[in-house]
């Protein structure tokens, strides 16, 4: 007997070739990112990225309503894995947190409250809107970061002058005619979107306007020199093609009309009441509070 031949190793070739492929290391996949989602989920993480960062925080529950939105998509939850649980910042969200911080902080030096316009604007807006090309138009900035349209600026300009032409200039982009599409409401100044959504409600409330309500509403807009808001109108009113939003926000008010009359209430009137005691509120949440208030009067 040989006992040394019994203590010799095994070869390795035999040892690599006996191991159990399975104990082999999985290999690591790459971390998704927003460009690898797509575009339903990446749209809602941004949508929640931007407002987040507007309101600097949300309710957990907006956490939860977010993975509800992207359950079934593997990469998307993924995604915020890493930011909820992993507690990492992926590059591409830091990124649009910047962006965002950027837009508020130039709105704050024209006088603009971004998280409140935001906060107007998404009750209104289409879920399908993209949400930075949203907030730019709220921020009166051009994602394409043009500037064509901006006064030239001069190191011997007084500081004052310089942000009275700042503010001119951004109104000016504001009220020119859009050549490369049409307009939507989001694309108007602040006070223009408001004039243009309770003319809508009130045409829809009070069955019809008189024309004259439609010609001071053009008028009003022609003294300020609004000519997107005018090309807006002109979508509803010359070319008879009614944008989405018009029609979902006229949609909205046709709603409020069959819970009044349902009640035997006028919307137009609790619409009219409602606003002259209480000016300040904008006109969709004037009309959606009277919803709530008639829901309680079943």
């Amino acid at each position: 007997m040989n006992a040394a031949r019994d203590l010799d190793p095994a070869p390795l070739d035999d040892a690599f070739s006996s191991a159990d492929v399975d104990s082999a290391p999985t290999p690591v996949e790459p971390q998704p990112t927003l460009d690898d989602l797509s575009p339903e989920a990446a749209g809602r993480i941004v949508r929640y990225i931007v407002t987040s960062a507007l309101e600097h925080g949300v309710a957990p529950t907006a956490v939860v309503a977010l993975y509800a939105d992207l359950a079934g998509e593997e990469a998307a939850v993924r995604y915020a894995d890493r930011r909820f649980m992993l507690r990492e910042v992926p590059p591409d969200w830091r990124d649009l947190e910047n962006r965002v911080v950027d837009l508020e902080a130039s709105a704050r030096d024209r006088g603009l409250d971004l998280a409140a316009a935001w906060r107007r604007a998404t009750s209104v807006a289409m879920a399908g809107q993209d949400a930075l090309e949203q907030l730019s138009r709220l921020a009166g900035v051009s994602r394409a970061g043009g500037g064509s349209g901006h006064t030239e600026r001069s190191i011997f300009d007084d500081p004052e002058d310089l942000d009275a032409l700042e503010a001119d200039d951004a109104l000016d982009v504001l009220y020119e005619r859009l050549g490369d599409r049409l307009p939507e409401l989001l694309d108007l100044a602040i006070e223009a979107q408001t004039r243009i959504r309770r003319f809508a409600i009130e045409e829809r409330l009070e069955h019809g306007l008189p024309p004259v309500e439609l010609i001071d509403l053009y008028r009003g807009l022609e003294i300020g020199g609004d000519q997107r808001a005018q090309q807006y109108l002109d979508r509803v009113y010359v070319d008879h093609e009614p944008p989405a939003d018009w029609l979902e926000i006229q949609s909205e008010a046709g709603h409020l009309v069959e819970m009044a009359e349902a009640r035997g209430r006028d919307a137009g009137r609790l619409f009219a009441e409602l606003l002259r005691t209480s000016p300040e509120l904008e006109p969709i949440t004037a009309m959606r509070l009277l919803m709530e208030r008639l829901l309680k009067q079943r």
